[in-house]
């Protein structure tokens, strides 16, 4: 016979106490926060559904297909290598390989430099067209707000430009940097999570060898 002690539905007659309880809330968490996952030449966005000090469950935002271990980037950049235990309906187990302190894990950064946008890596065709020139460029790495491409052309601070990646199509981008045959470029309108997400983990793993 079941009976509902705080919400959870027991045996009764099995042993429950207040430490167990808690015990068992501090083992699991219900958690929605963004993370990357760091494949072997590119970044993907995903977010955080559940943590437990053993492992987690991911949404993911394209197939994990041929991932047994991979490594995760928290906000902050903390990583830990997990190992992928299932995939269903855009969700994935995955085992961290030694347990970890929850509330240090999902714990929000404090510094300035720790809380900006996560950055996606890559190295990814792309195009700009700036004081009527178009160029040919590499995406080196991409975030909800700006990106950073290898050009070799100086561009000036604050020029205002176009980009165009395929599958994001063009954004509008003002330089805001230029150094040694890098640029950082911020979107006058940012990108949308899901977009960026979807983007990032769709793209071939052969990508960046067919796009020279």
């Amino acid at each position: 016979m079941t009976q509902a002690i705080r919400g959870i539905l027991v045996e009764e007659g099995a042993e429950h106490s207040e430490t167990e309880e808690r015990r068992s809330n501090e083992r699991h968490r219900v958690v929605f926060r963004t993370a990357k996952l760091l494949l072997e030449d590119h970044d993907c966005f995903c977010i955080m559904r559940d943590i437990s000090s053993a492992g987690m469950k991911l949404q993911t935002f394209g197939p994990m297909d041929g991932i047994d271990v991979i490594d995760i980037e928290f906000l902050g950049g903390r990583t830990l290598r997990m190992h992928k235990r299932w995939e269903r309906d855009g969700f994935c187990g995955f085992q961290f390989e030694a347990p970890i302190d929850i509330a240090s894990v999902i714990a929000l950064p404090h510094g300035e430099r720790e809380r900006r946008a996560q950055r996606l890596r890559m190295n990814f065709p792309a195009a700009i067209e700036v004081d009527g020139e178009v160029f040919q460029v590499r995406l080196h790495d991409i975030s909800l707000a700006g990106a950073k491409i290898g050009i070799d052309k100086r561009l000036r601070a604050s020029a205002p430009l176009r980009i165009a990646i395929d599958g994001i199509g063009r954004k509008r981008a003002d330089v805001r940097w230029w150094r040694q045959g890098f640029a950082g470029l911020h979107f006058h309108a940012p990108l949308a999570f899901n977009e960026l997400a979807a983007w990032s983990a769709q793209l071939p793993t052969d990508w960046s060898e067919e796009s020279e």
